[in-house]
């Protein structure tokens, strides 16, 4: 009666260890970068859980057989049915046992996986005797947890790819869109330039048009400056959210302002495209606040609406728009509404009583 008690005891106790080692699978996979390298070590934690000398995946994909875990363990050849064609594999969480490897003395079973991305094949696992009834079940959990996370981690790393070409496709256009625009103007000026400096009754349209060109020269290197800066805070992985404290972190390390943020718009909630414009809004609004304005306190807030609708606000107590110079005028500001109008967003800017600057930035993800 103790002995059977201790049994049952110990029985119960290993139980919760098994359940939370396969919750634990997806994050396991999703933090490796290398996933064969994650493979592999999560298949040598199954074979302690499942008192097993070996286990292996074998995966047909589109671009060929693909095989993770111990070496030697059901090598290519046209007898195993398992390596031979993809379309004898076992269903997801079916069980088979291999006759051949019966016949030399190898007690091998295999238990169909997928990946939902096209691929099929086995999960092999070799054991010293037949392997019992409960370990049997365990593996047939096993195939099952492993599939579906299989078929999560590709997810993500295809939805990480499709952002990361989003992205490259955002900092070409901006690149086409301002830089290479700007430089092919000034190839133009600079071979006007070079006829008017070979004239000399023209001596004083050149010195204006050396003043023009430093402007725009000037202009450009900002331009490349703030791309590199803003690739840097949207392709290094950070989300949004992320990019987005680090921004008024910076500007608040410039700036003798005392910056304020309030963000409950929740994480993934637009489109790549989306996402880098309204950062490129946010730090050129701050970087306005910090060159003109004269304030001391700066709020940053971001907020869902009704209708899907998301606002971001930025606030300042400084001193306000400049009179003498309407903001259609200004560089920043029409590039500001030019961001805006490239994601349908309404862009307003506007003073504040009793003072300071309002940017105001409204957009809906429909």
């Amino acid at each position: 009666m103790q002995l059977w008690r201790w049994v049952g005891w110990s029985r119960t106790a290993e139980k919760p260890a098994q359940h939370q080692w396969l919750v634990e699978l997806p994050l396991v996979l999703l933090r490796q970068p290398d996933l064969d390298e994650a493979l592999r070590d999560w298949l040598q934690r199954l074979e302690l859980q499942l008192l097993s000398s070996g286990a292996t995946l074998i995966l047909h994909t589109p671009t060929g057989l693909h095989k993770v875990g111990r070496e030697g363990l059901c090598s290519r050849h046209q007898s195993c049915p398992w390596v031979a064609a993809a379309e004898r594999c076992p269903a997801v969480g079916q069980l088979n046992t291999c006759i051949q490897c019966l016949r030399v003395g190898r007690h091998r079973v295999v238990c169909g996986v997928q990946d939902g991305h096209g691929s099929v094949g086995i999960l092999m696992l070799e054991f010293p005797r037949p392997p019992r009834p409960h370990q049997q079940r365990q593996l047939r959990e096993v195939a099952q947890v492993l599939s579906e996370t299989l078929a999560l981690v590709l997810n993500e790393r295809q939805q990480r790819r499709r952002d990361l070409a989003a992205e490259r496709a955002v900092l070409s256009r901006e690149l086409h869109d301002s830089v290479a625009q700007e430089l092919s103007y000034l190839q133009i000026r600079v071979s006007r330039m070079a006829a008017v400096l070979d004239n000399p009754q023209r001596p004083g349209e050149a010195a204006l048009m050396l003043q023009d060109l430093k402007c725009n020269v000037q202009r450009a290197n900002r331009r490349v400056r703030e791309l590199i800066s803003w690739s840097r805070l949207t392709m290094d992985g950070r989300s949004l959210n992320e990019a987005i404290r680090v921004s008024v972190d910076e500007f608040s390390r410039r700036s003798s302002c005392v910056f304020e943020l309030d963000n409950r718009v929740p994480e993934q909630c637009m489109g790549a495209e989306t996402e880098l414009q309204v950062l490129h809004i946010i730090r050129e609004a701050l970087a306005n606040v910090v060159r003109h304005s004269h304030a001391q306190h700066v709020l940053v807030r971001l907020c869902c609406l009704p209708d899907h609708r998301v606002e971001v606000c930025i606030e300042d107590d400084g001193v306000g728009l400049p009179q003498t110079e309407a903001v259609s005028g200004h560089y920043g500001l029409q590039v500001m509404q030019e961001r805006a109008r490239s994601i349908a967003a309404e862009l307003s800017i506007t003073t504040r009583t009793p003072q300071g600057t309002r940017v105001r930035l409204i957009w809906s993800e429909h």
